[in-house]
C-alpha cells in the first residue's frame, strides 16, 4: 500500500464557507463595526474579525479560546478570512469589558441583611447582539414577540466570582459563580446583565427589562408580552409595562400570610371545569379569573389598577375521593396498572420524578396562580403560554453545553460578560443560518442542536480551487446553489 502526499487545500469544516459568505451578505461585519467602532489603525484585526472568528469557532465545536488555534489551521483555505490567535482573541475581548458597578440592597430573608451586589450591563455589546441577530434574519420587524426573562447560575471558581460569607462566617461555596439575568425571545438571548452568583432573583429586574426594551426598540423589534416567574411580581414593573402597552404574564407568589386573599380565594364560587394539555401534562382542573388589586399608596396619590389573577386548581386525592368517588377509583386503578408495568420494566424510564414546587395546597386543592394585564385571552391560553417558559430553562442548558456558557474563560466578571455575549451572538447567528439554509437543506430542523448541525452541514470536506471557487466532497447538500 502506497501513501501519497497531496498539497491540495482541503478543510474538514467546509460548511463554514457558505455560512461566512452569508454573514458577509447580511452585513454583520458592518453592524459590528458601526456599533463597537474601529480599533487603532495599526491593529491587524478589527472587532468584526474577532467576533466572527469566535462565531465560526463555536459553529465548528470550539468551547475554549485556545480552540481557535486548531480551527484556524483547518479554515485557512478561505481567502481573506482573518482569524487571530487565542491570545489576541482574549486580549481584545477583555478590552471590550465595561466597568463593574455595585448596588446596595436589602435581602428578603427573615432577618433582613444589607448586601452589596456587583453587576455589569455592557450596553454596547448588547446593542450589537440585537442588531446582528436582526441582520442574520433571526429577528424581524413586524411580528410581536414574547420576551422571557430569567436568571441562570453559572458556577465557576474564577477570581471574579466573589465568595460570600454565611452567617456562621464560612464561605458559601454553593453560590460561587455568576448569576446573569437573561432576556430571551424564543431561542435567542437578546439582553444579558451579568451579576454576582448570590444576586437575588429580583435584583435590578426592572432596569434589565427597561434597558432590553430600549435596545430592541432601537432596532424596531416589537415586544407584545413579557413572561416571568415570581421574581417579576413588582408593582413598578407592571405599571411601566402597562404604560408601554405591553402585556405581562407573571407567576403570582401566593403566601399563606395573605389571610384576606386566602379567605377570598376559598369563598370564590365562579369556577368552571377545564382541561389543559401541555407537552408533559394533561390537567383536568377547574379555572377561574379573580380581580386583584395590589397595594395603593394614597400619600403619593398612587392607586393600583385592577389586574387579572388567573387561577387553576386540582383537587388533592382526599378531596377527589369526597367529590367524585368514581374518578378517584379510576385514578387509583390506573396507578396500580402503571406500577405493575413499571415493576416489569415495560414502561419507558421517566428519569427523575418531577415535583411542581409552584403548586400551593390550600384546603384540599392544589393551586397555580398567574397575574396579568391581558383581559382578552382565555384562561387556558394564558396558562398554556406561561407553561411554555420552560423553553427558557432548556435554552440555558443549550447555551451552557453547546456554546460554552458553563466555561467562562476570564478571571473577572465584566470580562466574562463579553464572552457570554459573544457566545450568544454565535447562537443567534446559528439560528439565523438554520432559517436561511432550510430552503436548500429540507432535512435540517429549525430547532436543531448545534451537534446535529455540525454533523449534517459543517463537517463536510471542502477544497479551495481558485478565484473563489470551492469543491465539496461526499455530501448530498447542493452547496453550489447555496454559494
Amino acid at each position: 500500500m502506497k501513501a501519497v502526499r497531496s498539497n491540495k487545500k482541503i478543510s474538514p469544516h467546509g460548511g463554514v464557507v457558505p455560512i461566512l459568505k452569508k454573514i458577509k451578505e447580511y452585513g454583520i461585519p458592518q453592524v459590528i463595526r458601526s456599533t463597537l467602532g474601529t480599533r487603532k489603525k495599526q491593529s491587524k484585526y478589527g472587532y468584526d474579525d474577532i467576533f466572527i472568528s469566535w462565531v465560526l469557532t463555536a459553529l465548528c465545536g470550539g468551547t475554549r479560546l485556545d480552540h481557535i488555534t486548531k480551527f484556524k489551521k483547518s479554515l485557512n483555505i478561505i481567502p481573506d478570512l482573518k482569524i487571530p490567535s487565542h491570545d489576541t482573541l482574549g486580549r481584545v475581548m477583555k478590552k471590550l469589558a465595561t466597568e463593574v458597578k455595585t448596588e446596595k440592597n436589602i435581602s428578603s430573608d427573615k432577618e433582613a441583611v444589607i448586601r452589596f451586589t456587583d453587576y455589569d450591563d455592557n450596553y454596547d455589546l448588547n446593542r450589537m447582539l440585537v442588531k446582528a441577530t436582526k441582520s442574520a434574519g433571526a429577528l424581524n420587524e413586524g411580528p410581536s414577540y414574547t420576551l422571557d426573562i430569567d436568571a441562570t447560575f453559572i458556577p465557576t471558581e474564577c477570581r471574579g466570582a466573589i465568595r460570600k460569607k454565611e452567617r456562621s462566617g464560612n464561605s458559601d461555596y454553593a453560590r460561587v459563580g455568576f448569576n446573569p439575568m437573561v432576556c430571551l425571545i424564543g431561542d435567542l438571548p437578546v439582553y444579558i446583565s451579568m451579576r454576582n452568583g448570590d444576586a437575588g432573583a429580583r435584583f435590578r429586574l426592572l432596569h434589565c427589562i427597561q434597558d432590553c426594551l430600549t435596545i430592541l426598540n432601537e432596532s424596531n423589534i416589537k415586544v407584545g408580552l413579557i413572561v416571568s416567574d415570581a421574581a417579576g411580581y413588582n408593582k413598578e414593573t407592571f405599571e411601566m409595562l402597562e404604560s408601554k402597552g405591553i402585556k405581562f404574564l407573571v407567576r403570582f407568589p401566593f403566601q399563606n400570610k395573605w389571610k384576606d386573599f386566602r379567605k377570598k380565594l376559598v369563598e370564590w364560587k365562579d369556577w368552571r371545569e377545564s382541561e389543559i394539555n401541555t407537552a408533559n401534562f394533561n390537567w383536568k382542573c377547574e379555572v377561574a379569573d379573580i380581580p386583584y388589586k395590589m397595594h395603593d399608596i394614597p400619600a403619593e396619590r398612587r392607586l393600583s389598577p385592577t389586574w387579572r389573577l388567573v387561577v387553576m386548581r386540582i383537587p388533592t386525592k382526599e378531596t377527589l375521593n369526597k367529590l367524585n368517588k368514581s374518578e378517584y377509583d379510576r385514578r387509583v386503578l390506573v396507578d396500580k396498572k402503571l406500577k405493575k408495568l413499571s415493576d416489569k420494566k415495560l414502561l419507558k424510564d421517566q428519569g427523575k420524578s418531577y415535583t411542581d414546587a409552584n403548586c400551593k395546597e390550600i384546603e384540599g386543592y392544589e393551586y397555580k396562580f398567574f397575574i396579568t394585564n391581558d383581559h382578552v385571552k382565555s384562561t387556558e391560553e394564558l396558562i398554556t403560554a406561561y407553561n411554555k417558559r420552560g423553553n427558557a430553562e432548556r435554552k440555558f442548558s443549550f447555551m451552557k453545553n453547546d456554546f460554552a456558557w458553563r466555561l467562562p474563560p476570564f478571571m473577572n466578571m465584566n470580562e466574562n460578560t463579553v464572552f457570554i455575549i459573544a457566545a450568544a451572538l454565535a447562537n443567534n447567528i446559528f439560528r439565523g443560518m438554520v432559517i436561511s439554509l432550510k430552503e436548500h437543506v429540507p432535512t435540517l430542523r429549525l430547532n436543531a442542536r448545534l451537534g446535529d448541525f455540525q454533523a449534517q452541514f459543517i463537517n463536510v470536506s471542502c477544497e479551495y480551487i481558485r478565484n473563489g471557487f470551492y469543491k465539496f466532497y461526499n455530501t448530498d447538500i447542493a452547496f453550489e446553489k447555496i454559494m
